[in-house]
């Protein structure tokens, strides 16, 4: 019987089937390997373990469970894995709340609204009435394999035809609504979407959440009717933390260490079609703090595909702040005058690899277009140029950088430095985006780990390797290793096995999880290398000679802070039996090299 949903899914699932969704994973003695989906490498160095249930890649360090896997690849939280493999596994979560049972059946039912919704509209593309608006996406250059995989759709004219539908498939006009896809006039309801191309607006397990709806053929010359009008907010979706194409973007994205940023579905689709497969649209929004804060999981490099009028678009500029605020590694890709991604992709995909190509960093860019704009050799100009740039250079995290930045702009506009740094200070708050500088990566910094922890860690791999290994650590030795190494050597003692089972209840699970990743590197070694039992020994004993020599050292350190101690309390007694200590101990410690 399953104490929890989290040993019940791991239970029902497999890590080899998890992980070989996202990897192509190969037999290696009794695991499997790969080549890392979370860094670049030619020689694969992650593996999965089948029979521990844990995966880790040797190169960046970095594993764990299956829940880990979901959350590191996925770039979401323990909660949003859970559900993912919950659903996989064909879990039920429950919770006690009688209100949090009504919201989240709610929110099923409308994820089932917007899924009829979404195979609605390509029902409706796919037929006779459709059939205008799949001529126009096909002469914009997008293929049929393109209209499948981003399930296109369209909206009829009828006021009512997609209502009428969900209405026959027994969903309420108020969850309808709920979901986004009605509109109220007086007291009649109508469908939001009517005479429009759809893109459907998936979530980052590609379950559709909402809809953008594009206009064409000659209502797109009317200039009373919006281009493109997208789902309002709702209990599924939040155009402000949602990116267009994310989910089919996200693995690339990590794979290539940055993100392609666009301004519209065309401009993702197309560009996608154009083999930048690491491609994301903002969803009828300008770039928000949220979105930046999702494709940080994934990487910190950013190529702006937007229309870049320096002294035009707030809302653009504003983002652009964000990101620098935020640490990004801002590129900007240069369209000609009036063209978007789209259109350069439908006249040439080889003129948007091109424009790729060339993506200035941010600030050669803004530089550039800011001394192009106004005169520098006037004082109009100065300050106008100063206006444009100051704001940039104040966001920018890294102090190094920034000083770069000023000493560029004092050159350029031959004024002192200390002038602009002045010109900076003054800048108000409110003008300019907080800067964040925490974590927030999908995969982690490793924690620095210390002398004696990599040393411990390779004393259980060895372990692994050779349980009769154990019977070298004396009670001397014991003494040398940290706390709760010395608990897992206690564990162990008891269980000469090393069968987890017995005794991983003992121990924390992260502690459970270190020593599940030690032993699949211990197995892992024995499979690539042969390495017969002397030499296992001999390193062994190295790395307990190795631990010797770190206590040694820590209790030398520890031994002159008291010395100086005593020295300035002028207790020369004191000072003197310390001396005697420090002499022992170093030629115990010089012996021991």
């Amino acid at each position: 019987m399953f104490t929890s949903p989290v040993e019940e899914i791991k239970g029902r699932l497999d890590i080899q089937d998890v992980v070989g969704q996202y990897v192509k994973l190969q037999k290696a003695g009794a695991n499997m390997r790969a080549l890392c989906p979370f860094h670049s490498e030619k020689t694969p160095s992650f593996f999965v373990s089948p029979a521990r249930q844990s995966w880790r890649c040797f190169g960046c360090g970095v594993g764990g469970d299956m829940f880990k896997f979901i959350m590191q690849i996925e770039g979401v939280e323990f909660g949003d894995a859970l559900r993912t493999l919950a659903k996989r596994a064909g879990v039920e979560l429950k919770r006690q709340s009688p209100f949090f049972e009504k919201i989240q059946t709610e929110k099923k039912v409308l994820f089932e609204i917007v899924e009829w919704a979404a195979k609605f509209f390509e029902k409706q593309l796919e037929s006779k009435t459709g059939e205008s608006a799949r001529q126009y996406l096909l002469k914009r250059g997008l293929t049929e394999e393109s209209i499948k995989n981003w399930r296109l759709g369209y909206a009829p004219e009828s006021a009512r035809s997609l209502l009428e539908f969900l209405q026959s498939k027994g969903f309420s006009d108020e969850l309808v609504g709920k979901a986004g896809l009605l509109v109220w006039v007086e007291r009649e309801r109508f469908d939001r979407f009517r005479s429009r191309v759809i893109f459907p607006i998936a979530d980052l397990n590609s379950q559709v959440v909402g809809f953008g709806g594009r206009i064409f053929g000659e209502k797109a010359n009317d200039k009373t009717i919006a281009k493109y009008l997208n789902t309002s907010n709702t209990p599924l979706y939040d155009k402000s933390k949602t990116l267009y194409g994310l989910d089919k973007a996200k693995l690339e994205i990590r794979k290539q260490d940055n993100a392609i940023l666009v301004e519209g579905y065309m401009d993702a689709i197309l560009a996608s079609q154009a083999d930048s497969s690491n491609v994301v649209a903002v969803s009828g929004t300008a770039l928000t703090i949220s979105h930046l804060k999702i494709l940080k999981r994934y990487s910190q490099n950013l190529i702006l595909s937007f229309d870049m009028d320096l002294g035009g678009d707030i809302a653009t500029r504003r983002g652009i702040d964000l990101a620098i605020g935020e640490g990004f590694s801002v590129k900007v890709v240069s369209m000609p005058e009036g063209k978007d991604p789209a259109d350069v992709v439908q006249k040439d995909p080889s003129l948007w690899q091109q424009a790729l190509s060339q993506a200035q960093p941010i600030f050669d860019f803004s530089f550039q277009r800011a001394l192009n704009l106004h005169d520098k050799t006037t004082p109009e100009g100065k300050k106008a140029i100063a206006n444009l740039l100051l704001p940039l250079l104040k966001r920018i995290p890294n102090r190094i950088e920034q000083s770069h930045w000023i000493g560029l702009l004092s050159k350029e506009l031959d004024v002192k430095e200390d002038v602009i740094e002045t010109e900076l200070k003054k800048l108000k708050e409110d003008e300019v985006v907080p800067i964040f500088i925490g974590e927030d990566s999908s995969v982690p910094k490793q924690e620095q780990k210390t002398r004696k922890g990599l040393v411990e860690e390779r004393v259980f791999v060895l372990l692994f390797r050779d349980p009769g290994l154990l019977k070298e650590v004396g009670d001397r030795s014991v003494a040398l290793f940290s706390l709760p190494a010395q608990e897992i050597l206690q564990g162990m003692s008891k269980n000469p096995t090393f069968d987890f089972k017995e005794f991983e209840h003992l121990f924390p699970e992260e502690t459970v999880d270190i020593l599940n990743q030690l032993a699949l590197k211990a197995d892992v070694e024995q499979w690539e290398e042969e390495q017969d039992q002397g030499e296992t020994l001999l390193e062994f004993q190295k790395c307990l000679g190795e631990l010797l020599k770190l206590d040694l050292k820590e209790k030398l350190d520890k031994i002159a802070k008291e010395i100086k101690l005593a020295e300035e309390l002028r207790d020369g007694e004191r000072v003197k039996t310390l001396m005697e200590e420090f002499q022992r101990l170093s030629e115990t410690f010089h012996l021991s090299h």
